[in-house]
């Protein structure tokens, strides 16, 4: 294999337009105003300097939050300005790979640019990659400082002294640090790390001054967790402090635990898969890649492991190969729904071989004895040079097309922030009380509420809550999470900020100005008027309310919760005359979407509302029963019930 290439002037000026070229093209697509999900969270939390859910993420919100104060200078919002910082990192990300892979790859300049180039370009149109570059997301800066790590690692020896040794362990220490303070996912690295050491560096074990100065510079990034600590109270995050009632919800305490499980995720982890679950996921996983690079870009991430293979660059392979596979058994296994995120670092390692696969057809696969530099390359004029790099050329396409292929998606993000902005205009507009509890079930939509309050300074006196903001009991779902406001809010007015069918079966709700609804009490504040108090499997039917209408019959069922069913039922109700026959029927399911059976809870009264046609004959009989889709199987024997004549007028 050959030695790391010097980079020259043209390396740097080609990186910065390719940089450029890439930022200013995700800076076309960027949002330009808030956005919802945790993009919205750190749009806000960065501008205070306080804190955004777990890690913390400390460096971004310490560069994010100057970044928006510097251009709020001349105007910018703080939304816009963050998003804009995302692209900006996406482009020095692109740029930094291309210089590590100039620098590293084998070949002539002319192959190595266009090859790096290449890998350049397979990572700036990854779908997955473009998205997080459009939005104040934390995934940008942390390819770069991936791009930076290997940088730092692959870097050539100046001098084969100790001390430069050590000076040079001590930096790749340094920005490794950094690199797992920002995204903890990094320490993955850490094998593939040492392993390469190993191979590439053999006399670094036993250079104690490199270790001396390792460590600790390796350390000192971790004090930015200092930051969560600093930041966590009231006036840099009040979100996490908000009023419920006459106390206040405080999302983050500072005591030690809270604190190692803060930086840590465990806070907000939703833990791991068991091997089934994980293995189950498999074709999910292949479907990502395909997605992601089609045929043609795992052909080209399978030449170029080909290429190291034969290049015998063993310490590169093993870094890259090593990170690769703890990283996606990791991802098969951790349970985060937004886990297609974490594939970023994978695909910058794709890239990486990609460009590799560039390097070995630009020298028609001679990988024995590339040349160095300049003067050592076959003259640019041989037809066979200016064939390969032609077809190394062409393969630009591929990506080209991945870009073409999912810029319509991108647009998503302008419809998403257009949407939220809209939406909480026309709410703040319904003129609900001053100290009104907003609730809806989806935290993406409750976030632009604290950018309106924390850095609009409008609609200050209102509290937000979404279902699991604390992960406890009182905030599991969205009905214990309406409960808890009820219970909590001391008097505080409670409403839906979007219709959620299927809660009414818990609560009473009344329509306010669209799209509120207010939350009055329990849906079953009265008694039913047919008292049964029959058993029904884990429940209790204890009676029932006819009511005759217009459109037909209401049979409104009181269900008394006492042990939770294992999964989501239909309640089916029949009526049937005195001959027996079915005269009318209404299946669906109590709760509907938003409060289902499987989240029941013990001592919950439920009113289960059903509208059956009126009959034409007297019914004498109602059949009441609960099954499970799509088997149909019944949660308990039907309940039968006799009726009285006079209760069908």
């Amino acid at each position: 294999m050959g030695k790391s290439k010097p980079l020259i002037a043209a390396d740097r000026q080609i990186a910065l337009v390719l940089g450029a070229f890439v930022a200013g093209l995700y800076l076309r697509s960027v949002p330009l105003d808030l956005l919802p999900g945790d993009a919205g969270e750190f749009q806000f939390a960065a501008w205070n300097f306080g804190l955004a859910h777990a890690t913390g993420y400390p460096l971004y919100m310490v560069a994010g939050g100057l970044w928006q104060h510097l251009w709020a200078i001349v105007g910018v919002s703080p939304a816009v300005s963050l998003n804009l910082l995302s692209a900006l990192y996406g482009g020095m990300a692109v740029a930094l790979l291309f210089l590590l892979l100039v620098r590293t790859l084998p070949g002539t300049p002319l192959s190595r640019r266009l090859a790096a180039a290449l890998a350049a370009t397979f990572l700036a149109a990854n779908p997955t990659f473009r998205s997080q570059a459009l939005q104040a997301e934390v995934y940008t800066l942390q390819a770069l400082l991936l791009v930076a790590v290997f940088w730092a690692a692959w870097r050539p020896p100046d001098s084969q002294t100790p001390r430069a040794a050590a000076t040079r362990f001590a930096g790749l220490a340094f920005v490794f640090g950094l690199a797992v303070t920002h995204h903890a996912t990094t320490l993955l690295l850490a094998p593939a790390l040492l392993l390469y050491l190993s191979l590439s560096q053999r006399d670094l074990w036993r250079n104690g001054r490199a270790w001396a100065f390792g460590l600790p510079a390796g350390l000192a990034p971790l004090l930015l967790y200092l930051y969560v600590p600093l930041r966590s109270g009231p006036d840099a995050s009040p979100w996490y402090h908000q009023r419920l009632g006459d106390g206040v919800l405080t999302l983050y305490t500072n005591t030690w635990p809270a604190f190692v499980d803060f930086v840590t995720g465990r806070s907000i982890s939703v833990g791991f898969h068991d091997v089934p679950t994980a293995l189950a996921g498999v074709p999910t996983v292949l479907l990502l890649w395909w997605a992601h690079f089609d045929w043609t870009g795992l052909l080209l991430v399978a030449t170029g492991l080909f290429v190291l293979v034969r290049l015998r660059h063993w310490p590169v392979l093993s870094m890259t190969g090593t990170y690769f596979i703890l990283l996606q058994v990791f991802n098969l296994f951790y349970a985060i729904g937004d886990i297609f995120v974490y594939y970023i670092p994978l695909y910058l390692v794709a890239s990486i071989w990609i460009g590799f696969a560039g390097a070995g057809i630009g020298m028609g696969f001679r990988l024995d004895a590339p040349p160095a530099t300049e003067s050592e390359a076959v003259p640019a004029s041989t037809g066979s040079q200016q064939l390969r790099a032609l077809l190394v050329l062409l393969l630009f396409f591929f990506p080209l097309q991945r870009w073409l292929t999912f810029s319509p998606a991108t647009e998503q993000l302008k419809t998403d922030s257009a949407r939220a902005r809209a939406g909480w205009e026309q709410i703040l507009a319904a003129g609900a009380p001053q100290d009104a509890i907003f609730i809806s079930n989806d935290r993406n939509e409750i976030v632009p509420l604290f950018y309106l309050q924390y850095v609009e300074r409008r609609s200050l006196g209102h509290t937000g809550l979404f279902p699991l903001i604390a992960p406890a009991a009182p905030f599991a779902d969205v009905g214990a999470t309406v409960a808890t406001a009820l219970a909590k809010g001391a008097g505080q007015p409670v409403y839906l900020i979007k219709p959620m069918p299927g809660l009414e079966a818990r609560f009473a709700l009344a329509p306010r100005t669209e799209p509120l609804s207010e939350v009055i009490g329990a849906a079953a504040a009265a008694p039913p008027a047919r008292a049964l108090d029959r058993v029904y499997g884990p429940m209790r039917l204890i009676g029932y309310d006819w009511t005759p209408t217009a459109a037909g019959i209401e049979i409104a069922l009181h269900w008394l919760v006492q042990e939770p069913p294992a999964a989501n039922y239909t309640t089916t109700i029949q009526l049937f005359d005195a001959g027996g026959q079915k005269v009318a029927q209404d299946d669906r399911p109590p709760g509907g979407d938003f409060y289902p059976t499987s989240l029941w809870k013990p001592g919950e009264t439920l009113v289960d509302r059903h509208l059956l046609p009126t009959p034409e004959t007297p019914p004498a009989r109602l059949l009441i029963g609960m099954y499970s889709a799509p088997d149909a199987r019944l949660l308990a024997p039907l309940l039968e019930i006799d009726m009285e004549p006079d209760r069908s007028e």
